[in-house]
Protein backbone atom coordinates (compact mmCIF):
# COMPACT_ATOMS: atom_id res chain seq x y z
CA UNK A 1 0.00 0.00 0.00
CA UNK A 2 1.44 3.47 -1.08
CA UNK A 3 1.85 5.99 1.85
CA UNK A 4 -0.77 9.28 1.28
CA UNK A 5 1.14 12.26 -0.33
CA UNK A 6 1.11 15.28 2.06
CA UNK A 7 -0.66 17.97 1.76
CA UNK A 8 0.91 21.30 1.70
CA UNK A 9 -0.53 24.82 2.99
CA UNK A 10 -1.35 25.54 -0.40
CA UNK A 11 -4.02 23.12 -0.91
CA UNK A 12 -2.21 21.11 -3.17
CA UNK A 13 -0.76 17.37 -2.94
CA UNK A 14 2.88 16.12 -4.75
CA UNK A 15 0.21 13.82 -6.48
CA UNK A 16 -2.91 16.12 -7.59
CA UNK A 17 -3.49 19.57 -9.18
CA UNK A 18 -4.01 22.12 -7.43
CA UNK A 19 -8.04 22.70 -6.41
CA UNK A 20 -10.30 24.42 -8.92
CA UNK A 21 -10.21 27.94 -8.38
CA UNK A 22 -13.86 28.91 -7.03
CA UNK A 23 -12.72 27.08 -4.05
CA UNK A 24 -10.60 30.17 -3.02
CA UNK A 25 -13.46 32.62 -3.91
CA UNK A 26 -14.97 34.39 -1.04
CA UNK A 27 -18.09 33.90 -0.19
CA UNK A 28 -20.74 36.82 -0.23
CA UNK A 29 -23.10 36.53 3.79
CA UNK A 30 -25.63 38.66 1.73
CA UNK A 31 -26.58 37.97 -2.01
CA UNK A 32 -25.09 40.24 -4.48
CA UNK A 33 -28.30 42.11 -5.26
CA UNK A 34 -28.30 42.59 -1.76
CA UNK A 35 -27.46 46.23 -1.10
CA UNK A 36 -29.48 48.19 1.40
CA UNK A 37 -29.84 47.26 5.05
CA UNK A 38 -33.43 46.66 4.70
CA UNK A 39 -32.60 43.99 1.85
CA UNK A 40 -30.03 42.82 4.93
CA UNK A 41 -33.02 42.82 7.61
CA UNK A 42 -35.23 41.05 5.46
CA UNK A 43 -32.82 38.03 4.72
CA UNK A 44 -31.93 38.11 8.55
CA UNK A 45 -35.73 38.19 9.17
CA UNK A 46 -36.28 34.93 6.79
CA UNK A 47 -33.43 33.04 7.88
CA UNK A 48 -35.08 33.71 11.33
CA UNK A 49 -38.48 31.68 9.98
CA UNK A 50 -36.35 29.20 8.89
CA UNK A 51 -35.16 28.28 12.49
CA UNK A 52 -38.43 28.84 14.01
CA UNK A 53 -39.61 25.70 11.50
CA UNK A 54 -36.80 23.65 12.71
CA UNK A 55 -37.73 23.85 16.18
CA UNK A 56 -41.15 23.88 16.15
CA UNK A 57 -40.59 20.43 14.49
CA UNK A 58 -37.98 19.16 17.16
CA UNK A 59 -41.08 20.38 20.15
CA UNK A 60 -43.67 18.52 17.99
CA UNK A 61 -41.18 15.09 17.82
CA UNK A 62 -40.38 15.95 21.68
CA UNK A 63 -44.16 15.82 22.59
CA UNK A 64 -44.53 12.63 20.56
CA UNK A 65 -42.04 11.19 22.22
CA UNK A 66 -43.41 12.37 25.70
CA UNK A 67 -40.06 14.12 25.94
CA UNK A 68 -42.25 17.25 27.54
CA UNK A 69 -45.38 17.74 29.50
CA UNK A 70 -48.53 19.02 27.83
CA UNK A 71 -48.03 22.32 30.01
CA UNK A 72 -44.11 23.21 28.12
CA UNK A 73 -45.64 21.77 24.90
CA UNK A 74 -47.96 24.58 24.74
CA UNK A 75 -46.15 27.34 26.42
CA UNK A 76 -43.07 26.60 23.71
CA UNK A 77 -45.93 26.59 20.88
CA UNK A 78 -47.53 28.99 21.65
CA UNK A 79 -44.36 31.38 21.72
CA UNK A 80 -43.04 30.25 18.24
CA UNK A 81 -46.14 31.00 16.97
CA UNK A 82 -46.16 34.41 17.80
CA UNK A 83 -42.65 34.94 16.62
CA UNK A 84 -43.17 33.51 13.19
CA UNK A 85 -46.55 35.57 13.21
CA UNK A 86 -44.13 38.46 14.17
CA UNK A 87 -41.65 38.15 11.41
CA UNK A 88 -44.50 37.54 8.42
CA UNK A 89 -46.37 41.11 9.68
CA UNK A 90 -43.42 42.55 7.76
CA UNK A 91 -44.08 43.68 4.65
CA UNK A 92 -41.39 43.44 2.86
CA UNK A 93 -40.75 40.01 4.81
CA UNK A 94 -43.98 38.51 3.50
CA UNK A 95 -43.00 39.60 -0.05
CA UNK A 96 -40.39 37.40 0.31
CA UNK A 97 -41.92 35.00 1.96
CA UNK A 98 -44.95 34.62 -0.14
CA UNK A 99 -46.43 31.77 1.66
CA UNK A 100 -45.65 28.60 3.72
CA UNK A 101 -45.52 25.74 0.77
CA UNK A 102 -43.39 28.45 -1.39
CA UNK A 103 -40.68 29.14 1.57
CA UNK A 104 -40.45 25.09 2.19
CA UNK A 105 -40.02 24.33 -1.36
CA UNK A 106 -37.51 27.41 -2.09
CA UNK A 107 -35.22 25.91 1.52
CA UNK A 108 -36.16 22.29 1.04
CA UNK A 109 -37.43 22.30 4.09
CA UNK A 110 -38.49 18.48 5.50
CA UNK A 111 -40.01 19.69 8.81
CA UNK A 112 -43.76 17.97 8.20
CA UNK A 113 -44.89 18.18 11.87
CA UNK A 114 -44.08 21.86 12.44
CA UNK A 115 -45.49 22.42 8.44
CA UNK A 116 -48.84 21.18 10.05
CA UNK A 117 -49.10 23.08 13.05
CA UNK A 118 -48.15 26.14 11.68
CA UNK A 119 -50.86 25.65 9.21
CA UNK A 120 -53.72 25.11 11.69
CA UNK A 121 -52.43 27.75 13.97
CA UNK A 122 -52.59 26.44 17.58
CA UNK A 123 -50.58 23.54 19.57
CA UNK A 124 -52.29 20.34 19.12
CA UNK A 125 -53.05 20.49 23.09
CA UNK A 126 -55.22 23.26 22.37
CA UNK A 127 -57.01 22.26 19.76
CA UNK A 128 -57.23 18.88 21.33
CA UNK A 129 -58.08 20.10 25.16
CA UNK A 130 -55.64 17.51 25.50
CA UNK A 131 -53.24 19.11 28.57
CA UNK A 132 -53.90 17.80 31.60
CA UNK A 133 -53.26 20.49 33.70
CA UNK A 134 -56.47 22.04 32.62
CA UNK A 135 -59.73 21.71 32.40
CA UNK A 136 -62.05 19.99 34.45
CA UNK A 137 -64.05 16.22 33.69
CA UNK A 138 -67.86 17.07 33.06
CA UNK A 139 -68.81 14.35 35.45
CA UNK A 140 -67.10 16.53 38.10
CA UNK A 141 -70.22 19.25 37.83
CA UNK A 142 -68.51 21.94 38.99
CA UNK A 143 -66.22 24.68 37.14
CA UNK A 144 -63.86 27.13 38.06
CA UNK A 145 -65.96 30.53 38.61
CA UNK A 146 -63.43 32.91 37.14
CA UNK A 147 -62.19 30.11 33.98
CA UNK A 148 -66.03 30.40 33.33
CA UNK A 149 -66.33 34.36 33.20
CA UNK A 150 -63.25 34.45 31.29
CA UNK A 151 -64.60 32.20 28.58
CA UNK A 152 -68.09 34.04 28.50
CA UNK A 153 -66.36 37.21 28.15
CA UNK A 154 -64.39 35.53 25.23
CA UNK A 155 -67.43 34.30 23.37
CA UNK A 156 -68.48 38.03 24.08
CA UNK A 157 -65.48 39.53 22.63
CA UNK A 158 -65.34 37.77 19.46
CA UNK A 159 -69.17 38.14 18.64
CA UNK A 160 -68.68 41.77 19.28
CA UNK A 161 -65.55 41.82 17.23
CA UNK A 162 -67.51 40.77 14.47
CA UNK A 163 -70.51 42.76 14.61
CA UNK A 164 -67.42 45.60 14.66
CA UNK A 165 -66.51 44.58 11.12
CA UNK A 166 -63.32 42.90 12.28
CA UNK A 167 -62.42 41.05 9.28
CA UNK A 168 -58.81 40.13 8.93
CA UNK A 169 -56.70 37.04 9.95
CA UNK A 170 -54.73 39.17 12.49
CA UNK A 171 -57.57 40.15 13.87
CA UNK A 172 -59.78 37.37 14.20
CA UNK A 173 -57.07 34.47 15.17
CA UNK A 174 -55.61 35.55 18.06
CA UNK A 175 -59.15 36.40 19.73
CA UNK A 176 -60.32 32.57 18.33
CA UNK A 177 -57.30 30.89 19.70
CA UNK A 178 -57.69 32.67 22.95
CA UNK A 179 -61.32 31.94 23.29
CA UNK A 180 -60.78 27.99 22.20
CA UNK A 181 -57.87 28.43 25.14
CA UNK A 182 -60.40 29.97 27.75
CA UNK A 183 -62.63 26.94 26.69
CA UNK A 184 -60.14 24.15 27.25
CA UNK A 185 -59.32 25.78 31.19
CA UNK A 186 -63.09 25.31 32.06
CA UNK A 187 -63.68 21.63 30.64
CA UNK A 188 -61.92 19.00 28.11
CA UNK A 189 -65.07 17.40 27.56
CA UNK A 190 -65.33 17.53 23.37
CA UNK A 191 -69.03 19.48 23.87
CA UNK A 192 -71.07 19.77 20.93
CA UNK A 193 -70.15 22.46 18.16
CA UNK A 194 -66.63 23.24 19.92
CA UNK A 195 -65.21 21.27 16.46
CA UNK A 196 -66.84 24.70 14.73
CA UNK A 197 -63.88 26.79 16.38
CA UNK A 198 -61.12 24.67 15.60
CA UNK A 199 -62.31 24.54 12.38
CA UNK A 200 -62.66 28.03 12.07
CA UNK A 201 -59.39 28.92 13.95
CA UNK A 202 -57.41 26.98 11.11
CA UNK A 203 -59.56 28.10 8.22
CA UNK A 204 -58.44 32.17 9.14
CA UNK A 205 -55.37 30.94 10.11
CA UNK A 206 -55.12 29.96 6.47
CA UNK A 207 -56.07 33.15 4.98
CA UNK A 208 -53.21 35.68 3.30
CA UNK A 209 -52.83 38.70 5.62
CA UNK A 210 -54.54 41.31 3.28
CA UNK A 211 -56.87 38.74 3.04
CA UNK A 212 -60.94 39.55 4.68
CA UNK A 213 -63.80 37.42 5.59
CA UNK A 214 -66.88 37.59 3.49
CA UNK A 215 -70.21 38.84 4.71
CA UNK A 216 -71.40 35.67 4.12
CA UNK A 217 -68.75 33.95 6.09
CA UNK A 218 -68.87 36.87 9.10
CA UNK A 219 -72.77 35.95 9.61
CA UNK A 220 -71.84 32.07 9.42
CA UNK A 221 -69.07 32.29 12.29
CA UNK A 222 -71.47 34.81 13.73
CA UNK A 223 -74.08 31.53 14.04
CA UNK A 224 -71.61 29.23 14.75
CA UNK A 225 -70.37 31.05 17.73
CA UNK A 226 -73.56 31.74 18.83
CA UNK A 227 -74.39 27.58 18.79
CA UNK A 228 -71.12 27.01 20.11
CA UNK A 229 -71.43 29.40 23.25
CA UNK A 230 -75.06 27.92 24.54
CA UNK A 231 -73.48 24.39 23.77
CA UNK A 232 -71.10 25.46 26.02
CA UNK A 233 -73.19 27.41 29.17
CA UNK A 234 -75.87 23.72 28.13
CA UNK A 235 -72.11 21.61 29.38
CA UNK A 236 -72.07 24.22 32.91
CA UNK A 237 -75.41 23.23 34.05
Amino acid sequence: MSARAPINHFGTTNSTRPFPPQLYQELPLFPPETTTSKDKETIDSLSEIYSIIIALDHVEKAYLRDSITDSQYTATVNKLLAQYNTYLNNENVRAQFHDLKHFRERFNIVASNAITRLERGIPVTVEHAIDNEQGQNQGENKFNGKNVAEATGNFITVMDALKLNYKAKDQLHPLLAELLLSVNRVTNVNFEHRAKLVEWIVKINKMQVDQLLTDNEVRELLFDLDLAYKSFYALLG
